[in-house]
């Protein structure tokens, strides 16, 4: 039987001019995964631009969410900790907008990559943020971004934002898992500014969903039923513990009480990391170790018409030429496993890849498992 799909809208980077309009389009400039790289990473970090210490925040500890709390108290407590984010011209007129959770002590946001992938490619364009109740808008930049993934870390030049406890409870296996039927809260800033930080409540629906919109593929994504629309998009999911635990992503243009939040596993792994290197003297931004391939997981080959890989892996489909895994892997290698010092991570799609590298430092070592000519094989590559 053909498999039908169902089609989603992003939420996300509302356009203005469009406001109201439910046949909006993404403002999003995610390219096509398929042929995909590992990840695209990249930020626009200005190191003329003075912005926060974390340290010299007067928030030094995450709201504190007290045991037995009710839907109504977490989002009293954490309604200051989300923001709306707005995309701006050179004439400072507005051209998109989106939300976001503060998750780190001196403006540290999470967010959707698609509410802020624009600033990244139009360098007269600029990210501001409004917090909670204000009508001013502070200067923001992106310091980490994964189109794949469809998250970004970004930083407001105003340092003193409450901030709320990111803790994955989807692929965390240190976490207790999220469970169907398990209550929820989303805030955000849907289709108006005048509506900045709804609150809704909806459960749980389904975990470790796939699907597409915009020509990026979603894979282990978590579906819920707290209300959410266009401009919701990056802003955060909570479960009844105040655990930040995914962020509002996706909704159905075909079905009721539909939507999607991608899970903050990938922040978690790296935020204190990519917090400590914007806040040297000469600020960097986090730079994921690279394996030089383009790939094609099972569910990205079904929606892209690919060569079907009817297996659990990431099919090799190119590597790049004196890249870091150039002579070491193969076009039609699918990688099952990576090693990364004693700890060995099994390799079923393309977001097991992503994560892996997450915690890779550079110039280390990983060895990596491969089936190639339906043998396994393990070959050592240094990331850089």
């Amino acid at each position: 039987m053909k498999k039908k799909y169902i089609v989603f809208l992003f939420i996300c980077a509302f356009t203005v001019i469009l406001s109201g309009c439910f046949g909006f389009q993404s403002t999003s400039n995610t390219t096509n995964t398929n042929n995909q790289t590992v990840t695209s990473v990249t930020s626009n970090i200005n190191p003329q631009v003075a912005m926060p210490k974390s340290a010299n925040s007067i928030y030094k500890e995450p709201v504190k969410i007290e045991e037995g709390a009710t839907a109504t108290d977490i989002a009293n407590a954490y309604i200051d900790s989300v923001v709306t984010i707005f995309v701006v011209n050179s004439y400072d007129v507005e051209l998109s907008f989106g939300s976001g959770v503060c998750v780190y002590s001196g403006g540290y946001i999470l967010t959707n990559n698609h509410v802020v992938s624009d600033v990244l490619t139009n360098s007269s364009y600029e990210l501001r943020v409004c917090l909670n109740g204000e009508s001013t808008s502070y200067y923001a930049e992106v310091l980490w971004t994964d189109a794949s993934l469809d998250i970004a870390i970004i930083q407001c030049q105003n340092g003193n934002i409450p901030f709320v406890k990111i803790q994955d409870r989807l692929l965390d296996k240190t976490s207790e898992p999220l469970q169907l039927l398990e209550p929820v809260i989303a805030i955000g800033t849907p289709l108006d500014f005048s509506l900045q930080n709804s609150c809704t409540y909806g459960y749980i629906s389904g975990l470790n969903r796939y699907t597409t919109a915009d020509n990026n593929v979603y894979e282990q994504i978590i579906q819920h039923t707290a209300s959410i629309s266009k401009g919701n998009s990056g802003g955060p999911l909570f479960d009844m513990q105040g655990n930040l635990v995914g962020l509002n992503t996706l909704g159905s243009v075909e079905g009721n009480d539909i939507y999607f939040a991608v899970p903050v596993y990938s922040a978690q792994l790296i935020l204190q990391e990519v917090v400590t290197l914007n806040e040297q003297s000469t600020r960097q931004a986090y730079k994921m170790p690279q394996l030089g391939i383009t790939l094609c997981d099972e569910i990205m080959c079904m929606f892209y018409n690919e060569n079907y890989i009817d297996t659990q892996g990431v099919y090799v489909m190119s590597v790049t030429m004196g890249g870091n895994s150039y002579a070491k892997l193969q076009t039609g290698d699918i990688i099952k496993m990576i090693a990364i010092n004693d700890d060995s991570y099994t390799i079923d799609c393309r977001n097991d890849l992503i994560y892996s590298l997450l915690m890779v430092q550079n110039n280390q070592s990983i060895n990596v498992t491969v089936q190639r000519n339906n043998k396994l094989t393990s070959v050592t590559i240094t990331l850089n």
